[in-house]
């Protein structure tokens, strides 16, 4: 007796190509989301900022922003779930990731470098939400 297997290679490759199709963009909201745990907070506009362009809740509050807030909201640029790109978009966002003394007045948690914070405190939690998407990907792949 003898089984004979064939695989269909393209199709194989269609799978994994959605299931990373799928996974970028959750990866990349997860990785702004567990940045924003720590991401040094005045108004809020560094953390509005990268909220642009995710389906992220935007509870940052708008109340006490001056018109240089609004302005630099305004031209933020957001982030590119699509392509993997997580954005804090400020004038000074660079700055405030490398430099300085991060307060804490508003934000127990804040920190300098504030992305590679998340994701190595929550990296258990982007392991799985990045499994979860491929997994669903690869299940929603055309046959």
């Amino acid at each position: 007796m003898s089984v004979k297997i064939t695989r269909d290679m393209n199709k194989i490759l269609r799978k994994i190509h959605a299931g990373e199709k799928s996974m970028i963009p959750a990866v990349t909201e997860a990785v702004i989301e567990y940045g924003n745990v720590f991401v040094p907070e005045d108004q809020g506009v560094l953390e509005a900022s990268s909220l642009i362009g995710t389906t992220l809740p935007d509870t940052v509050s708008r109340k006490d922003w001056t018109p240089e807030d609004q302005e630099n909201y305004s031209n933020a640029s957001g982030s590119d779930l699509e392509k993997g790109q997580a954005v804090w978009d400020t004038p000074y966002a660079k700055r405030r990731y490398y430099t300085g003394t991060p307060s804490k007045d508003k934000n127990q948690n804040a920190s300098l470098q504030w992305v590679e914070k998340g994701v190595n405190t929550y990296k258990k939690e982007l392991d799985q939400v990045a499994q979860n998407a491929f997994n669903a990907g690869m299940r929603g792949a055309k046959k």
